[in-house]
């Protein structure tokens, strides 16, 4: 029997497979490309939420630890409670303040004259030396027309001595005090009080007056 030998070429172009077309070729390139950009980017995304995720959970467990120190230092504060006889006496002094500040803004006037000048009423009511008599408290009123005068003394004589040495002083001559009240009062002493204003029950509370300190 013959045997007959066959000899082919596979490279002939008939055996070689398929080729896909340049432009299927870029197609499926792209979406290689595509499709690897897709999950790099996913894994960033993913990788960026953790990272995320970590901080907030720190932020929160850095803001409970805060407010337990803050609660930790406010219960440690003093409990203050609002004193409302304070608060009173304080609208009282303020009020004290702003009439007396009135009072020397007015003594202060360059209007006053040395005429009208309450310095030489003062001067002069410290010159009397009367024994055992004390003046607690002056005021000058009117402008410095007037003047009042509150005191302690021994004896009702100390009060009409001392008025007579004060009538002798320049910035007192004229002047007539028409209010004198002495009221006997404890341990000996009788209080008086002195005014050149005569008494009207129409006198305004509102007029000014300097409020001088005990002598």
């Amino acid at each position: 029997m013959l045997q007959v030998k066959h000899v082919i070429n596979l490279y002939l172009p008939r055996f070689r497979p398929p080729q896909l077309s340049p432009a299927m070729q870029r197609l499926i390139k792209v979406c290689v490309v595509g499709l690897f950009g897709i999950i790099v980017l996913s894994l960033c995304l993913f990788l960026l939420r953790i990272y995320f995720d970590s901080q907030l959970e720190s932020a929160k467990e850095e803001q409970l630890r805060l407010e337990a120190e803050l609660n930790l230092v406010v219960s440690q504060l003093p409990n203050t409670v609002v004193d409302k006889n304070l608060q009173n006496q304080i609208a009282r002094e303020e009020k004290l303040l702003a009439k007396q500040h009135r009072v020397i803004t007015f003594l202060r006037q360059d209007s006053i004259s040395d005429s009208s000048s309450f310095t030489s009423l003062v001067e002069q009511l410290s010159n009397q030396n009367v024994k055992d008599i004390w003046l607690s408290k002056f005021e000058v009123i009117n402008q410095g027309q007037d003047i009042q005068l509150y005191g302690y003394a021994k004896t009702p004589e100390q009060v009409s001595r001392y008025l007579s040495l004060l009538g002798t002083q320049e910035a007192y001559k004229g002047r007539a005090f028409k209010q004198i009240n002495i009221v006997r009062g404890k341990n000996g002493w009788n209080e008086f009080f002195l005014s050149t204003q005569p008494e009207s029950p129409g006198d305004s509370l509102l007029q000014e007056s300097i409020l001088g300190a005990e002598l």
